[in-house]
């Protein structure tokens, strides 16, 4: 994973959106926040994931891209009608940001941050995107591992890739990630053939490494982090994903506020942080919670049942 297409550092533009298909007070403080401090180092853009509904964009928002999971039918065709067909919408959001990505509007850059709503930065953001500018690598992302190290992760029923890939499909994490302009090209233009399916976190990567494009992990202390960056950024590994011990996972949330609000909640500084789930009922907040024990509870009383 050492090889690379990328041209090098010096003369690329750099931009990151965020996506988001939900908005508030908190959130759109958190967006200015992220544009502010990331303005010396890129432009940030304002992506809004709307529903195919057509529902009006929200009240107080001006995003600079409004984008539909329809709208990615003109480049996925394929893809899309994948996502048609799945009874469940999981692991297609690829759609949106992609789509996002290759609007004429933002043609004059080389490589996209996607940065999610949810996604937070317990420091000044200009310090994570100054560091992350020399990082190589046309895909950037978090978590990344073979599959035989994770046979367990929940869509690899779904996955489907050509007879040419290896036998061991890369998973990455990406609520966080950079992708380069080559890359993203590549993506589309192989997805306009049939051989891909499932989920993005695993058909990217995989998709990425059999085209010869480099992949680096962020940071972390997973086992693709380059030595150099081993606990940069935030810490843990792919084993935390599903715990509380790293600040950046897939659930149960790291927050209920962003820093920009309650910078104390945040105990590591310069870490990134995810989930970061506002405006969460009682309830919301509590479920991660109860309901694994409610379903253990409800695995054992069928056990039970099946003695009597």
């Amino acid at each position: 994973m050492t090889e690379t297409k990328t041209e090098p550092d010096t003369g690329r533009r750099d931009c990151a959106v965020f996506v988001t298909h939900v908005w508030g007070p908190q959130i759109a403080t958190h967006y200015e926040r992220l544009k502010r401090e990331a303005a010396p180092i890129l432009d940030v853009f304002l992506a809004f994931q709307q529903g195919d509904d057509e529902a009006a964009v929200p009240a107080g928002m001006t995003p600079d891209l409004v984008v539909r999971m329809a709208d990615s039918a003109a480049h996925f065709p394929l893809r899309y009608q994948e996502y048609l067909q799945r009874s469940s919408p999981w692991g297609y959001v690829d759609l949106v940001w992609m789509t996002a990505f290759l609007d004429p509007r933002l043609g004059a850059y080389d490589r996209f941050w996607l940065v999610e709503y949810d996604v937070d930065f317990s420091g000044n953001w200009s310090s994570f995107f100054g560091a992350a500018a020399s990082y190589e690598g046309d895909l950037l992302a978090t978590r990344l591992r073979p599959l035989s190290a994770d046979p367990g992760f929940y869509f690899t029923s779904i996955y489907e890739q050509p007879q040419a890939a290896p036998d061991d499909p890369l998973i990455a994490f990406m609520p966080i990630s950079r992708l380069s302009r080559q890359l993203i090209d590549h993506y589309r233009t192989r997805l306009l053939q049939v051989g891909w399916c499932g989920h993005f976190e695993m058909v990217l990567p995989s998709l990425a490494r059999l085209g010869g494009y480099s992949i680096a992990e962020i940071g972390g202390y997973d086992a693709l982090v380059p030595p150099e960056r081993r606990g940069l950024h935030y810490d843990g590994t792919f084993e935390d994903l599903l715990t509380t011990r790293s600040t950046h996972a897939y659930r149960p949330p790291r927050a209920f506020s962003y820093f920009v609000q309650s910078p104390r909640k945040f105990r590591q500084r310069n870490r990134i942080y995810h989930p970061v789930k506002v405006g969460w009922s009682l309830n919301q907040r509590l479920r991660p919670y109860w309901l694994p024990a409610l379903q253990r509870l409800r695995a054992l009383s069928r056990r039970l049942r099946g003695k009597a």
